[in-house]
């Protein structure tokens, strides 16, 4: 069976106690320098963090044609050119969707970010447990830190209705935190104690760390990786030169793309200027991946 999603093979060949350890003591780390010495939550932290998760975004997604023409069928350059079309498209659709209506936007971008996080665990668990983790992860931050989650999200759609938005977020984890704590004693109990650290992990970050340092950790130290591993894995048939081309090319073409966002925002502080354009670049890139990934999963079901 062919998928891209996640299944604990990827980083077998990384000792087993690093990858089990290795999330848990980073996070609980940062947890210790951010309680005795602070600055975790400082502008250039921040800002460190906003650059992190583009940079660790972008290249999970960059092999997504090859992998939709290998399971399509268009391996031919028309083949190709149509999928790139209705990638281009969708990114589009996106960026229209941010200036035209920026509240809707961003509720779609957190919807399609819960369910896209959710099937990081979704390998032998109920897909509502699942769900809970996903949903978890995008909303504890509101909760615990609702004054930086409201000033981000008021930045991003320009408006209060941000801050209104993230106090509904924050209101909704609850639940949601709930069943991750179900989700990881299961983990548990079923001797995957790789899911249930990591899941602890990312809660722990999620409320004792500030929303981009938080977000960032699970980011890049879990999604992005295991994702990236994917990708390589599905375009096994490539050379490791064509491979390295298509991923350079692709990322350099969408900092390319942020760049634009970024010096065509308008009046918008540098700081938060960052902030607002990798949230709405990782966006535009999301929406195409996730439809992919979707389309890939309802085909190939786990």
């Amino acid at each position: 069976m062919t998928t891209i999603l996640y299944s604990h093979s990827t980083g077998a060949t990384f000792p087993k106690m690093l990858r089990l350890f290795a999330l848990p003591v980073a996070t609980l780390l940062l947890v210790i320098i951010d309680r005795f010495w602070g600055g975790m939550n400082s502008t250039h932290v921040n800002m460190l963090a906003a650059v992190a998760i583009v940079l660790a975004g972008i290249p999970h997604g960059t092999l997504d044609v090859e992998i939709a023409a290998a399971h399509f069928g268009q391996k031919g350059i028309t083949g190709k050119i149509r999928i790139i079309g209705g990638y281009l498209f969708c990114a589009a659709f996106m960026v229209f969707l941010w200036i035209l209506l920026p509240e809707l936007a961003l509720i779609s971008f957190l919807i399609i970010s819960i369910v896209h996080f959710s099937r990081d665990w979704r390998g032998g668990v109920d897909p509502f447990l699942a769900m809970m983790v996903g949903w978890a992860l995008v909303a504890l931050p509101a909760l615990a830190s609702p004054d930086d989650v409201a000033m981000i999200f008021a930045a991003l759609t320009g408006s209060n209705n941000g801050a209104v938005i993230a106090a509904l977020l924050g209101a909704a984890s609850v639940p949601a935190a709930l069943g991750s704590l179900v989700f990881a004693y299961w983990a548990f109990r079923h001797d995957d104690k790789q899911s249930a650290l990591e899941v602890l992990a990312c809660l722990v970050a999620a409320f004792f760390l500030p929303p981009l340092v938080a977000f960032a950790i699970f980011f890049c130290g879990l999604h992005s990786p295991r994702h990236m591993a994917d990708a390589l894995r599905e375009t096994g048939d490539l050379s490791p030169l064509k491979k390295a081309a298509i991923i350079c090319a692709v990322f350099a073409l969408s900092l390319g793309l942020g760049v634009v966002m970024f010096l065509y925002q308008g009046d918008v502080p540098a700081d938060m200027g960052i902030i607002r354009t990798a949230f709405i670049l990782i966006s535009t890139l999301t929406v195409p991946h996730f439809i992919l990934e979707h389309i890939l999963s309802d085909k190939n079901p786990a």
